[in-house]
């Protein structure tokens, strides 16, 4: 969003604020003088601002403040931003974020979640290359709310920025060596440092981290431990510019993990003859006597990814203008091999595996006019093609015969699982995005500013090749669902009608006994063709209005309405027959937004002060529902979203700063109808869940972090950070305490953190201590209810405490 241009004693800008808060400032602004708070510069808008001088609820962070709260991975982004949850399902290498209650509930990779993630512009598709960039990293932006005119990639819940260094033409550069250790034998190790190989022409930057752990997660009778981290990646960095109308920056970025990925933790939820609590095998976690890190499981497998982002920007300025061109290309890639049943035995294990290539182009033209009206306008093309093949490994282990009298449903399908073997699924999806947009600023006077956006969108999206194939045990073929299937059933069997509800059925229509002469497997030959081929186009609108006034040089409210989309995507999940383009797309989902906010900078500057509310009606919303073997993609009908946030800064000395967050939400599904999971036999059960609360969506979240220099000498300082952060009560499945999902939960909780530095007074070195989770508690970040197929919950935990000690040294 273009602003306009200040001058130098209006710079600095500022929250919305009350007249209650007006006045109290303005009483205590004499008696009370603390030191200035730093201001922080973002690009949210796609121009350098200050984040007080934009009216858009936005969370800068600094190169400083990461290093201070000791964030190293994506996943750590949440502790300090108001309304932001970060889940899991396969750790650090694929966080799924969640931003005011908009998430994705979706493991599959080839969903794309409503959360854009960019990385110096480059937006990146695949959730497995979101943990793969952090490292040497200049700022991060967090914006909530929808995203539909500037970005890239439409999105309906917000986008986050990660901006890495780029080389500089002056005397002071950024170069640094950090070393670490830590808990379960954790070893780090990151550098960067720059040069100029044609002064104030041509700069060079290099980075390397290395992240090294023995993983937390025990895993019995193995010598090594699940959830490990075996991260390395480099990033060479090109800054050329010739004169001072011509700026490019080239960027070129490799990174990857090859560990051994975190194993789930089996609930048992069934309760068998004499053995209560347990899986579809008779096993039951509570017997054992495990601690919650601990777990039996037997196949857990490596996690690799890898990532590969090529971004070359080129900026021409002219007097009155700049243009600038953004062109990127990366290609990632993921395996993993996850014991999804978390025990000894052979119940479900899924190999993961996926292939992503992608290109963007966005070229854009910004104004720097003098008057009153100042334009963003572009245009952008994206495109993805992505290759995935995921193997079901089921009843490995057949299942115990006592789970046909727990759940009489099951009866008939016993003699199916005794030798099922795997599932082969293999999909191929190729997407383009092709978009035009502008931006324009109306600063009608010296207090009072419009901001119009609008965005025109065509998106389209292919189902190149579909497979889903059964195999032994031991790979050899077995026959083919997609396409073979004739039989018309989408299960993956047809068994006897044993069950009450097909007897009724039958009952109720014979006809239905011509069925009978189906039983068995639903699989045609086998065969690696394809389904045909699927396609769908959208168009849409998109875009924002917005108006802000400025009470005072340091007081600015603002309002906006905005609508936002995500594109829709084909059901990336297993199923046994070929389906029309209806019920194998989910549709895109919708947002429209209304917000109102302010924004404040105290007493001199030594406060801050932004604050916003905010409603959505959210329409369509995709997620993934499990039933037995099958995923299913779905629609949401509607539902409602309202909440509130807040962010306090405070230097309330020159050694002590404090810093507050606070989020509210209230979500409702209004309309909503899903299986019923409890009634295995009657694929027909629906049930109505509306009025649940949204997925990853607490009603309650805090964040506190206190800043305190210990002491000062000529030599140097000793500082010590405390954060912490709250979460409250929240679902991880649309079915909330409902049909058996009542443990698919996360309960309140509080974290904190705390670092204690030593900084040379020159800045050349520091040294410091630090702990994570200080109190060991234990809680999820990811649980999924899978007692249809296999009689349990699934669940993955969040880390428990971990300390180390750093040394960086600057030159």
């Amino acid at each position: 969003m273009l602003q306009r241009r200040l001058s130098p004693h209006k710079s600095r800008r500022h929250l919305l604020h009350t007249g209650i808060c007006l006045a109290i400032a303005s009483s205590l602004n004499s008696a009370f003088a603390a030191p200035m708070l730093e201001e922080v510069l973002v690009t949210a808008q796609k121009s350098s601002q200050s984040t007080q001088d934009i009216p858009v609820a936005v969370t800068g962070l600094t190169s400083t403040q990461l290093d201070k709260y000791g964030f190293e991975n994506a996943s750590d982004i949440s502790a300090q931003v108001p309304n932001m949850q970060v889940s899991g399902p396969y750790g650090d290498i694929q966080p799924i974020f969640a931003i005011r209650g908009v998430s994705m509930s979706d493991y599959s990779s080839n969903q794309a979640s409503p959360i854009g993630v960019y990385v110096d512009e480059t937006y990146l598709a695949p959730v497995y290359s979101h943990g793969a960039n952090f490292f040497d990293i200049e700022r991060l932006e967090v914006l909530r709310g929808p995203q539909g005119t500037l970005y890239g990639k439409n999105t309906t819940g917000g986008a986050i920025n990660i901006i890495t260094r780029t080389p500089q033409f002056n005397d002071d550069p950024s170069n640094y060596i950090k070393l670490g250790v830590g808990s379960f034998n954790a070893t780090t190790a990151e550098a960067g440092a720059e040069t100029q190989l044609i002064d104030g022409i041509l700069a060079a930057r290099g980075a390397l981290s290395f992240k090294r752990d023995e993983g937390y997660a025990e895993i019995v009778g193995r010598d090594a431990n699940g959830a490990q981290t075996d991260f390395q990646g480099g990033r060479l960095a090109l800054h050329f510019a010739p004169n001072d109308a011509w700026d490019a920056v080239l960027k070129y970025t490799v990174s990857g993990n090859d560990a051994l990925s975190t194993p789930a933790r089996n609930e048992g939820r069934t309760d068998l003859i004499g053995a209560p609590n347990s899986d579809y095998n008779a096993y039951s976690r509570q017997s054992r006597n495990l601690d919650f890190h601990e777990t039996e499981a037997n196949e857990v497998g490596a996690l690799i990814t890898n990532t590969d982002i090529v971004g070359l920007t080129v900026t021409f300025a002219g007097d009155y203008y700049s243009i600038t061109s953004v062109s990127s290309y990366y290609d990632a890639d993921y395996y993993q091999k996850a014991d999804t049943d978390g025990s000894p035995n052979d119940l479900l294990t899924i190999t993961w595996s996926s292939n992503t290539i992608g290109y963007s182009q966005d070229l854009r033209f910004a104004s720097e006019f003098d008057g009153m009206f100042n334009i963003i306008a572009g245009v952008y093309y994206g495109y993805e093609d992505q290759y995935m093949n995921n193997v079901y490994d089921i009843f490995d282990t057949p299942p115990d015969l006592r789970v046909g009298f727990a759940k009489p449903d099951t009866a008939q399908q016993y003699p199916f699982l005794l030798d099922f073997g795997m599932l082969d699924q293999r999909m191929e999806t190729k997407k383009d995005s092709l978009a035009a947009y502008t931006q324009m600023r109306f600063d009608f006077t010296d207090r009072l500013g419009m901001d119009l956006g609008l965005r025109y969108t065509k998106d389209g999206n292919e189902q190149s090749y579909f497979n889903i194939s059964r195999v032994g045990y031991d790979g050899s073929p077995r026959g083919t669902y997609v396409p073979g299937n004739n039989t018309g059933v989408d299960d993956a069997y047809i068994s006897l009608p044993l069950s009450q509800s097909q007897l009724v059925d039958i009952l109720g229509d014979p006809t239905l006994l011509a069925n009978l002469q189906n039983i068995g497997y639903t699989h045609g030959p086998y065969t690696l063709d394809s389904a045909p081929a699927l396609e769908a186009d959208e168009a849409e609108w998109t875009g924002k209005l917005g108006l802000d006034y400025r009470i005072n040089d340091d007081v600015m409210v603002y309002v906006s309405a905005s609508h936002g989309y995500r594109s829709g995507s084909f059901n990336g999940g297993a199923y046994y027959l070929a389906r029309p383009i209806e019920t194998a797309y989910a549709s895109p989902e919708y947002i429209d937004a209304f917000e109102v906010g302010f924004k404040a900078d105290l007493l001199d500057n030594s406060m801050r002060l932004n604050a916003a509310l905010f409603s959505y009606d959210y329409t369509d919303q995709q997620f993934i529902n499990v039933v037995g073997f099958s995923n299913f993609l779905e629609n949401a009908g509607s539902s409602k979203i309202a909440g509130a946030e807040a962010e306090f800064w405070a230097r309330l000395t020159e050694k002590l700063t404090l810093q507050i967050g606070f989020g509210y939400l209230q979500t409702e599904f209004t309309e909503l109808t899903l299986a019923n999971t409890e009634t295995i036999a009657d694929a027909d059960d629906r049930v109505d869940l509306s009025g649940n609360e949204l997925i990853s969506a607490p009603k309650l979240n805090y964040s506190i972090s206190v800043d305190y220099d210990i002491w000062e000498t000529d030599a140097g300082y000793l500082t010590t950070n405390l954060n912490g952060n709250f979460q409250d009560e929240q679902w991880y499945s649309a079915y909330n305490d409902q049909f058996g999902y009542g443990e698919i939960r996360q309960g309140a909780y509080w974290l904190f953190n705390a670092r204690t530095s030593w900084h040379a007074s020159d800045d050349s070195y520091s040294v410091s201590l630090w702990v994570k989770n200080i109190m060991d508690k234990e809680y999820d970040s990811y649980g999924i209810n899978l007692q249809a197929g296999f009689g349990h919950d699934n669940y993955l935990a969040g880390p428990p405490r971990t300390f180390g000690a750093e040394v960086t040294y600057r030159f």
